[in-house]
């Protein structure tokens, strides 16, 4: 097994311009992602969990 999946926190950086409303964080603060083991290298992100564990058995199995 050379992936795995990680959820970590979304980071949302919003520019406002003069006379710009603030716009509402996302309810989803967190991404799934497919990270290599030994490297960090990330692949992908999902908001999904289903989508990301999909995503990273298809890299295991070496497709």
């Amino acid at each position: 097994m050379e992936y795995e999946v990680r959820k970590v926190p979304k980071v949302v950086v919003q520019g406002i311009k003069p006379g710009e409303e603030v716009r509402p964080i996302p309810i989803n603060q967190f991404w799934f992602v497919v990270e290599h083991i030994k490297t960090g290298q990330r692949y992908g992100e999902h908001d999904d969990e289903a989508d990301a564990i999909a995503e990273c058995e298809q890299r295991n199995s070496g497709q």
